[in-house]
């Protein structure tokens, strides 16, 4: 029991840990809402999105680390001061990095359901709408704030000069 408790606190306070949480909980939010609005709900569809779910949040990880969070903090140096000055890099980066991932996922969402979407184009635009606006507010007003403030309890809670070693 104490073994699970010592990896259990240094997973708590492991930097990666914040990013693999979040990026877990908008997948799961994103894809059910995708899966949702074009199938319906249903316990078929439901599987279908538990199933792809580990590959999807990999993917996202790997896309966010090394591809679209590295470009975002390249733009946000080339954007005018005076943006910089107004929007802080707690927004603007994070709303890059999802416009890139949207962006990036609406093209493989699309052709994965071509069925759905004959005209890529206008298919791939649509859902790239309706995906942009849920996962904007979604992050910045739900899943980011709710997972600060449980971290920040936990890690309160358990802090890391703690030793668990009693």
């Amino acid at each position: 029991m104490q073994r699970i408790k010592n990896i259990l606190h240094h997973l708590l306070h492991h930097p990666n840990t914040m990013p693999w949480i979040i990026i877990s909980t908008m997948v799961t939010i994103m894809a059910t809402y995708n899966t949702v609005i074009r199938y319906g709900l249903s316990a078929k569809m439901l599987l279908r999105v538990l199933i792809i779910y580990p590959l999807i949040v990999i993917f996202i990880y790997c896309l966010r680390t090394y591809i679209t969070l590295p470009i975002s903090l390249k733009l946000h140096d080339y954007f005018p001061s005076i943006i910089t000055r107004k929007v802080p890099k707690t927004i603007s980066v994070p709303l890059l990095v999802i416009t890139f991932n949207v962006s990036i996922m609406m093209i493989w969402f699309t052709e994965m359901h071509r069925q759905l979407y004959p005209q890529f184009v206008s298919g791939y635009f649509g859902n790239w709408i309706k995906t942009f606006f849920v996962a904007v507010p979604v992050f910045f007003f739900i899943v980011r704030p709710s997972l600060i403030t449980i971290f920040n309890k936990l890690k309160e809670l358990h802090p890391l000069s703690h030793t668990l070693e009693r």
